[in-house]
């Protein structure tokens, strides 16, 4: 009896022990899967997060890309052209330099044949010129080659160049009056002239070529080293004829013709119209005066402004 009774009470607490057990690992398992599930649903949302980080870093670096690749192609597109440009103009320097050569080679062709012209010009000019005395047989060409003939539109003469840069002497009376100056040079050329510097009372003039080019020219002989004897030449082109030369000596100095207060060269050159303003010059290839023909009624004389006279007209004249 007592053991039924302690089987009664023992068996409600086993149930209720059983219960309580199995209730508390339902409690504690249930508790455990919402954990989980909200573990994993805390992990797939960051995932997410990440996942959608990622793609949007992708796509940053995609269109970061894109833009340095637009970029490139840009700096390339530019560098194509540049390079097409420079190219164009190194061709057209090229050519530029082509058809300048070809034009220059031309001009040098011409101004050659020009030159061999001159030069065949002047053999046949001084192979007209006739002088007896072997005393200027050396210094003709170089001589003639500094004559001019000063023509204008009124008249004509002589002039000789005593500046490489192109001064010219010559007589005042040759370009008394004219509106209009030119020179022509042994050889043929022709140039315009302006008139630097005239003296009527000196009769002369010094006259400046408009040329770039450099010319041969004579000096003027110191007053000390002419004398009555010495052998001289008149240069000229008389009557607009070519270059002549007449041979003769200094025959006097000192000489007053006219109230013009030089003392004049007397030679017996004969100096014609056309050789007025024309060197006088001794053997030494150096001017001891400058024709006249301003001294009328004087047959069968000639006469020339001294060189000490015409050394202190240039100085005043020239730069």
């Amino acid at each position: 009896m007592s053991s039924n009774n302690q089987l009664k009470f023992i068996l409600p607490l086993l149930s209720i022990t059983v219960l309580l057990i199995f209730g508390s690992n339902y409690y504690l398992y249930n508790k455990l899967t919402d954990e989980y599930s909200n573990q994993v649903t805390s992990l797939n949302q960051k995932i997410d997060s990440l996942e959608k980080d990622l793609n949007d870093q992708v796509e940053y670096e995609k269109k970061l890309r894109s833009e340095q690749l637009k970029q490139l192609d840009q700096k390339a597109s530019n560098i194509e052209k540049n390079l097409e440009s420079q190219v164009n103009d190194v061709s057209s320097n090229i050519e530029e330099v082509r058809s300048n050569t070809e034009q220059n080679l031309q001009d040098i062709s011409n101004k050659v044949g020009g030159i061999e012209k001159k030069s065949s010009l002047l053999e046949n000019k001084l192979s007209q010129i006739e002088v007896s005395s072997s005393d200027f047989s050396s210094i003709i060409e170089d001589v003639v080659k500094t004559v001019v003939s000063v023509r204008t539109n009124i008249g004509q003469g002589s002039g000789v160049i005593i500046d490489s840069r192109g001064y010219i002497v010559t007589s005042d009376h040759v370009i008394d009056g004219a509106t209009e100056i030119n020179v022509i040079d042994y050889s043929g050329g022709s140039y315009s002239a302006t008139l630097v510097r005239r003296d009527t009372n000196l009769d002369l003039a010094v006259l400046l070529v408009n040329s770039v080019n450099s010319f041969s020219y004579l000096q003027l002989e110191d007053e000390g080293n002419i004398g009555v004897g010495d052998r001289v030449i008149a240069v000229g082109n008389p009557l607009g004829l070519a270059f002549s030369v007449t041979e003769g000596i200094i025959s006097a100095e000192n000489r007053h013709m006219d109230d013009s207060g030089i003392g004049y060269l007397q030679t017996d050159v004969s100096i014609n119209p056309g050789n007025s303003g024309g060197p006088l010059v001794n053997s030494g290839k150096k001017i001891v005066g400058i024709a006249t023909k301003k001294i009328v009624n004087t047959e069968g004389l000639g006469f020339a402004i001294p060189s000490n006279i015409v050394k202190n007209f240039v100085a005043q004249s020239l730069p």
